[in-house]
């Protein structure tokens, strides 16, 4: 990680702040011409005045220039971006936002200005396990025509909830998210009583035996037991991860984004990094449980405060590019792009560090970094069945509709022509801490299951042995080519990409594609729509986004993808030997068939 200038050097002798009355915001400043350096970039800010300079990244080689965070007022940073004084990029340090969120729930409806009629209704909700034993921590939700009120259970399973101007018949729904060890539930109309204790079963969580319906639907389970991703470095920049788990205990490497080398990042209060990690790392405990897709991969933990902003994606990308790390997975982003913050991510890529990132959960335009043609955007799918039939995630797939056999798009995934991938995101059973498990549903989820496959192509496929080891933006985009070029199409590519990936296919172990169902094209009134959202997001543009990025899918290269069989299958197999050969004959010109 880059040196904070914070306590050392002139920068922190020489601060100056703001007058007290003045409102100031926070800011990403770096030069725009090359041959600066950190300190002549902190000389210049401090001859200005007026600016708080907050912490300090220093200058990427020829690759990016230096970047200073601060706090300055918006007449001082537009007056800066008028004068060209010194040729600066400003910019907001916007908020990031998570990609899914335990215990969230659905989406509330847009609430209509209407008058309140109908006095106030108090109800009390009380969870139960299958045994009777109360849940704690429980998210219970009630929705209603003109309102929505949520609060957490107590140590008795109780909450109190008050919806203000709405009788009880006009609550549309009721919904109950447990932190863990449940399955949430979902009620449509719920018959509530205002005069006694309203109580609610939840059903347990049991862990599957095999893959659960991810894995399987990527083909993970087609692979042999020897593809774990030994050799190759992931980074899991995110809010930290609970490694007291006893399928995560293994993860030994890791930085605090603000607090440096402190131990922090084995900690996960927020509880959205961990069902991150798990999915790719975690170690398989015993028949009943879930494992990580590419537990042998060296996983790093780079946690981000709760108030993270894109300044400190900064930091993380420097954690990567000084540690080699091969694949970087982002659960976080925000709406508006960083000229800034794109800098250090192509210097990543040339670097060999392939970034995959959450297209985001706000039924939006596809978040940032996800949007950068740099980075690899996955959206969420779920599958009919793989929940009950009264749960929040029941709710979800009732209101979006299938696209294809089993198959649909959320309706809190962003979408639209950025996206170059779907996975797994709607009812995906992982690692919560401290030492539990629970049922998660977010685009990050979707990114963590295409990470764990792009560690293990990079581990095993054979263009990464021999023409593509080179650590540069050539090996990287070869590896977005195999993720997209073997992907099973599923048609709506505004929804859903280039499909969703195909684990089998992209490592060679089988050349034919898994039939997901009929290919639909994108409808017209769909493309019209992204088409719309798109020119909104270019109207909106202002003088603080002067220097916002190109959007779009990521870059791939420009390749036949020919990838031979599974290269670890023992020697004295004969249909190893067979499949070998047949390769060899297809890459020589001597036969058609795969």
């Amino acid at each position: 990680m880059s040196e904070n200038s914070d306590g050392k050097g002139s920068a922190s002798r020489s601060r100056r702040r703001q007058p007290a009355s003045a409102p100031t915001s926070q800011y990403m400043i770096a030069p725009a011409g090359p041959g600066v350096t950190r300190q002549t970039l902190v000389d210049r800010l401090e001859q200005i005045g007026n600016i708080e300079i907050l912490r300090t990244y220093a200058e990427r080689e020829n690759l990016c220039p230096p970047i200073a965070v601060v706090r300055a007022s918006d007449e001082t940073a537009a007056a800066l971006r008028r004068s060209g004084a010194g040729a600066f990029v400003i910019e907001p340090d916007r908020p990031l936002r998570a990609a899914s969120f335990p215990g969230a729930l659905p989406q509330t409806p847009v609430i209509a200005a209407t008058t309140a009629f109908g006095g106030t209704f108090r109800v009390t909700a009380q969870t139960l396990g299958e045994s009777g034993e109360p849940v704690e921590f429980a998210a219970v939700q009630l929705v209603g025509e003109r309102g929505t009120v949520q609060g957490r259970t107590d140590k008795d399973g109780k909450v109190d909830l008050i919806l203000y101007g709405e009788p009880a018949e006009t609550v549309t729904d009721l919904f109950i998210k447990p932190r863990s060890g449940y399955w949430g539930l979902w009620r449509h109309r719920p018959e509530l009583r205002a005069d006694t204790v309203n109580a609610f079963t939840l059903q347990s969580l049991s862990l599957p035996e095999t893959l659960d319906w991810g894995g399987q639907a990527i083909r993970f389970d087609q692979l042999p037991a020897q593809c774990r991703g030994a050799g190759i470095k992931v980074a899991l920049i995110d809010s930290g991860v609970a490694t007291g788990h006893k399928q995560l205990a293994g993860i030994g490497h890791g930085i605090d984004i603000r607090g440096g080398e402190q131990r922090t990042w084995l900690q996960d209060d927020v509880g959205h990094g961990t069902p991150c990690a798990g999915i790719i790392s975690a170690v398989a405990a015993d028949i009943h449980g879930i494992r990580g897709y590419a537990p042998d991969a060296e996983p790093h933990v780079c946690r981000l405060p709760l108030d993270a902003r894109c300044s400190d994606l900064v930091a993380a990308l420097d954690y990567c590019l000084q540690r080699e790390i091969d694949v970087a997975c982002l659960g976080f982003g925000c709406e508006r792009g960083s000229a800034i913050v794109e800098q250090r991510i192509v210097a990543a890529k040339q670097q060999g560090v392939a970034i995959i990132a959450a297209a985001g959960n706000s039924a939006g335009a596809v978040l940032f970094p996800a949007s950068s043609q740099h980075v690899v955007a996955v959206g969420a799918i779920g599958q009919l069945g793989s929940y009950p039939d009264d749960s929040p995630q029941a709710a979800q797939a009732a209101a979006a509709g299938p696209i294809a056999r089993g198959l649909f798009v959320p309706p809190f995934a962003c979408r639209g022509p950025e996206l170059d991938l779907c996975a797994p995101g709607v009812a995906v059973i992982a690692c919560q801490s401290p030492d539990g498990y629970a049922v998660y549903d977010g685009t990050s989820l979707a990114a963590a299951h295409v990470t764990a496959l792009a560690a293990l192509v990079l581990a095993h496929h054979s263009d990464f042995k021999g023409g593509f080891t080179r650590r540069d933006f050539h090996r990287v985009e070869r590896l977005f080519q195999i993720l997209k070029g073997t992907a099973q199409s599923i048609g709506h590519p505004w929804l859903t990409g280039a499909g969703l990936p195909d684990a089998a296919r992209a490592l060679g172990v089988r050349s034919a594609a898994k039939p997901i169902g009929a290919t639909l094209n994108a409808e017209l009134a769909e493309m019209r729509s992204a088409i719309r959202q798109l020119n909104q997001i270019r109207s909106n543009a202002s003088e603080a986004n002067l220097f916002e990025p190109p959007r779009g899918p990521a870059n791939v290269s420009q390749l036949p993808l020919n990838p031979t069989p599974w290269s670890l299958a023992p020697e004295h197999s004969a249909d190893a030997g067979v499949r070998e050969l047949k390769a060899a004959m297809m890459l020589a010109g001597l036969s058609g068939a795969r």
